[in-house]
């Protein structure tokens, strides 16, 4: 067994390179989804609070968001080792509880972790600095702070950005702080699977009401789900979530699903090029976190989609899609609705909170190669029957590793140059090698 180091500096994000993507003809390619971080972040999170061994099972190499995550445990003493066979293997912290080994906790571009990480740190007495990459920095996050605050963390940002911030737990070390937390989900899920998963280490019984309009609920579900099957009994009454300390109860191992979301580039890629995909390790439909969409109105984008294997037929009909369960279609989709019959993407509005505004930088991208869509009263409108058109200059990703994706499925047509190299890696490190693309 050998413990895996992190290939990249987690403190950088100097996208800014260009890479070259050649024009390719694609007859017909594997499509791997690869390992969903979704899944394993928080499964990351649950087995090192538990009091044993757990075996994380992956069918893919890992992207940075996740290793990011590994990072941030093992600077907080948890001990976390991959086998020969791409398995990772974590040691719980159980009573032992965290303790600093590292300077800082840095989240590298983890959102995400960058969540969870600031509830688990906050149940600690001791002063822990969290921080992220440039990208993450100036990323908002006043819900999870607030509702933090609340607790009775003292929660300090260093700079004029986000992060990094200094934080001071433990939380409820006060017998007056109040036990009912009041939770904004209007733009994020994931304050409420912060409070979630860090719910083992309560001191007491404590109540988390969330905001009556939420986003991304299939994502706070599956968090729900998992606290259940670790072992917490979290019951929901009136839309309030009742929470108290449990034992994390570790399973031997757990499988990773695949990425559902990133089927989107493969239905692109398959529009763009005519051509027949197979994917790889599609999920069950409660790990697809609202991505099922994908499959189930695949004919709408002219997609025929048998067993594992998809395949363009047509430009199919008018499609309107409700994103406010899976906003990180967004991209992807848009074009794919533009190259088919036209449509609309509504539940889009917190897309803008994340790694870039993803509305206005979609629209951008689209301009880029000869696309329109159009944003108004939260509805974002795409005309169908557009040809893309090869760029005039290198095409920005704007930071965000599903524009890159997006702009190298396209630049696949054509060839040219896209800002960003390395962008993939977050969440997909094997993108441009199931392309053929030599970076």
């Amino acid at each position: 067994m050998v413990v895996e180091t992190v290939s990249r500096d987690l403190k950088s994000s100097d996208f800014s390179e260009i890479i070259v993507i050649p024009k390719i003809d694609l007859e017909s390619i594997e499509f791997t989804l690869p390992p969903s971080k979704s899944h394993m972040i928080r499964l990351l999170a649950l087995a090192s609070l538990g009091d044993g061994t757990t075996m994380i099972k992956v069918n893919h190499p890992i992207g940075l968001d996740t290793n990011s995550m590994i990072s941030c445990l093992r600077s907080l003493g948890v001990e976390i080792n991959q086998d020969n066979q791409n398995n990772w293997i974590v040691f719980g912290i159980a009573d032992k509880g965290f303790r600093l080994t590292q300077p800082t906790v840095n989240c590298g571009n983890s959102g995400t972790a960058m969540r969870i990480l600031m509830a688990l740190t906050g149940t600690m007495n001791q002063t822990i600095i969290l921080e992220g990459d440039s990208s993450l920095s100036m990323r908002e996050n006043s819900a999870l702070k607030d509702s933090l605050k609340s607790a009775g963390v003292s929660i300090m940002e260093t700079t004029n950005n986000h992060l990094p911030v200094k934080i001071s737990g433990p939380w409820f070390a006060d017998e007056s702080v109040i036990s009912k937390i009041d939770l904004d989900l209007t733009k994020s899920s994931q304050p409420l699977t912060a409070w979630l998963l860090a719910s083992p280490l309560l001191n007491q019984e404590v109540i988390v009401s969330p905001s009556k309009s939420t986003v991304s609920n299939r994502h706070h579900n599956l968090t729900l789900r998992l606290c259940n099957e670790f072992g917490a009994n979290i019951k929901t009454i009136d839309g309030q979530y009742h929470l108290g300390s449990w034992k994390v109860n570790t399973p031997k191992e757990v499988i990773v699903p695949g990425d559902s979301s990133m089927a989107s580039f493969a239905i692109l890629l398959s529009k763009l090029h005519n051509n027949k995909i197979k994917i790889n390790f599609w999920p069950d439909d409660k790990d697809c976190l609202g991505n099922e969409i994908l499959k189930n109105k695949s004919s709408n984008l002219g997609i025929t989609w048998q067993g594992s294997e998809i395949n363009s037929t047509s430009n199919g009909s008018i499609a309107n899609y409700d994103l406010t369960d899976c906003n990180d279609l967004i991209t992807p989709l848009s074009v794919i609705i533009a190259i088919s019959s036209g449509g609309t993407l509504t539940g889009i509005g917190h897309t803008k909170y994340k790694e870039s505004n993803r509305i206005s930088k979609t629209i951008s991208l689209m301009e880029d190669f000869g696309l329109s869509a159009y944003y108004d009263g939260g509805i974002l409108t795409i005309p169908g029957g557009q040809i893309p058109e090869t760029p005039t200059a290198a095409v920005s990703s704007h930071n965000d590793h599903r524009i890159f994706m997006t702009a190298v499925a396209l630049m696949t047509k054509f060839g040219g140059k896209v800002i960003g190299r390395g962008l993939h890696k977050i969440a997909d490190p094997m993108f441009l090698d199931r392309l053929g693309i030599i970076e």
